[in-house]
């Protein structure tokens, strides 16, 4: 029995140090397989570890490549842009300089000039005024300018020859059908609207009627930039120099006024006491360009420097100045032939009805007829070309329009300091132009499509003059290119209409008026 128990407790011994070794060795595999697992991850992590700061290396190394490479475009781009610049602004200069040819080539032309005996002066001034309109070099403003220039030029010399003479007071035959009485009316007017004498010369040098209708035009007036710390002599007589100074004056301005540096065009260069350069500049109106300089301390200081800080306004026609609170009022002039004049196209109106149909297709309109008038037809020849005066409704037929001999809505002729002095009343009324585009009416001649707007508005466009014990005004019948009309609502219920340039406008017959006792 007892050797049975012995056996018994051998045996379990035997099993609990089985269970023992088995539990131990599997604990020990265990914490061993937590081991090689726990090392195992190390290992992972620090291959993970060498492999992101591989791959951060490499990013980086990448990012410095894109970034070189980048800089290394960014520094063509540069140098591209410098090359670009530079050649731009050689192009620039050389455009410029292109452009200020006719004023070199004018400014030489006038040196030539002054220095001929008066004879010769004067042959020559009005060879070179005859060829500026085949001038290929001059844009349209610079021949309009230098003709003015030339004009004014060439009538001085001429009254100091006795080439001109002025219009008699008309003693006899006063009547609508006597072409001088139109004649001396329209000096009368003009002297008390405009400030102009009018006179009389051979055809030879005549300036024509447009040159009467025409001088409201937005293309009859430019900006005047006078520097009296320049010696205007010393200047023109080096044309590199004077081409230098204008091309700089020209950057300056562009920069001080904040625009771009086509939208200046030089006209012409005079001497005024230091040097004057009359500029026109398209896209801003002197109100505009007032206020551009008034909110610009660049700017003052740019004017201030080279003018005093005085931009002036100018009309080429109006030699009215204010200085010192008192105005000057030297008149200007105009001189006409009879030459001007082609009886042929004289005629009246009489019995005629009211009004018809005319014009193009895409501009019909109602022409009144100017019944009660005298009309004198006037030498078109210049224009070539006659589809704009014919009556077939062809597409270049140009409409009929009145226009006194003062322009509407004017109150004065002064025009200093930027601001104008004569109101255009409907400048800034908004309209359609020929693209169906609003715009401003802008300045312009001002006519009416009734010779009694002109003649009985109250206003006194055609302003009545005292000849014996009779009134007579004049009125331009003229053309006008229907392209070219503004009219506002307002100007339609008045029955005004502008024409912003003197281009789009050819006088081709006035008119005489008798004023009828009521």
């Amino acid at each position: 029995m007892d050797l049975l128990l012995y056996l018994l407790s051998f045996l379990l011994l035997i099993l609990f140090t089985l269970i023992y070794l088995y539990c131990r060795n599997q604990y020990c595999y265990q914490v061993e397989e937590k081991q090689f697992f726990e090392g195992e991850n190390i290992k992972k992590t620090e291959q993970d570890q060498i492999i992101q700061e591989q791959a951060k290396k490499q990013y980086i190394k990448g990012e410095n490549i894109i970034k070189i490479e980048q800089e290394k475009f960014r520094q063509e781009e540069i140098q591209q842009e410098e090359i670009y610049e530079k050649k731009n602004l050689k192009q620039q200069k050389q455009i410029i300089k292109q452009q200020l040819q006719p004023i070199i080539q004018q400014t030489s032309i006038q040196k030539q000039i002054i220095k001929q005996p008066i004879k010769q002066y004067i042959q020559k001034l009005n060879s070179e005024m005859n060829k500026l309109d085949n001038n290929i070099i001059a844009t349209y403003n610079q021949k309009q300018f230098q003709k003015h220039q030339n004009q004014q030029q060439l009538l001085k010399k001429l009254k100091d020859q006795g080439e001109v003479k002025e219009i008699p007071h008309v003693k006899q035959n006063i009547e609508v059908s006597n072409p001088e009485l139109a004649l001396y009316v329209l000096k009368e007017s003009q002297l008390r609207d405009q400030n102009r004498e009018l006179l009389q010369t051979s055809k030879q040098y005549s300036f024509g009627f447009d040159s009467i209708t025409g001088v409201y035009g937005s293309d009859q007036s430019c900006l005047k930039v006078r520097n009296t710390n320049l010696d205007y002599d010393t200047i023109v007589n080096d044309n590199q120099l004077l081409e230098k100074h204008l091309i700089e004056f020209k950057q300056k301005l562009s920069n001080s006024l904040n625009i771009s540096i086509d939208q200046i065009e030089i006209l012409g260069v005079s001497k005024k006491r230091g040097l004057e350069i009359n500029v026109q500049i398209t896209g801003k109106n002197s109100d505009d360009i007032q206020q551009e300089i008034k909110n610009n301390q660049d700017e003052q200081n740019f004017l201030n420097k080279y003018c005093n800080g005085k931009i002036e306004y100018l009309t080429y026609f109006d030699q009215v100045r204010a200085a010192g609170g008192n105005q000057a009022k030297n008149s200007t002039e105009v001189i006409l032939s009879p030459d001007d004049f082609n009886p042929k196209f004289n005629r009246t109106w009489d019995n005629f009805p009211e009004k018809e149909q005319r014009g193009p297709p895409y501009h019909r309109y109602d022409y009144y007829f100017p019944i009660g008038c005298q009309g004198f037809g006037l030498n078109v020849e210049k224009y070539g070309n006659d589809d704009w005066i014919k009556m077939d409704g062809n597409p270049n037929e140009w409409r009929i329009l009145y226009h006194g001999t003062k322009n509407f809505a004017i109150s004065q002729i002064v025009k200093n300091n930027l601001v104008p002095g004569c109101g255009q009343a409907h400048a800034n009324d908004q309209c359609k132009d020929e693209f169906g585009n609003t715009v401003f009416v802008g300045n312009g001649i001002y006519f009416s499509d009734k010779l009694s707007v002109c003649v009985y508005d109250g206003n006194e466009y055609a302003p009545f003059t005292q000849v014996g014990d009779k009134q007579f005004a004049v009125i331009f019948m003229s053309r006008v290119n229907p392209k070219k009309i503004r009219q506002s609502d307002l100007m339609k219920s008045l029955n005004y209409f502008v024409v912003n340039e003197s281009k789009d406008v050819r006088p081709y017959r006035i008119l005489l008026h008798e004023k009828k006792e009521e």
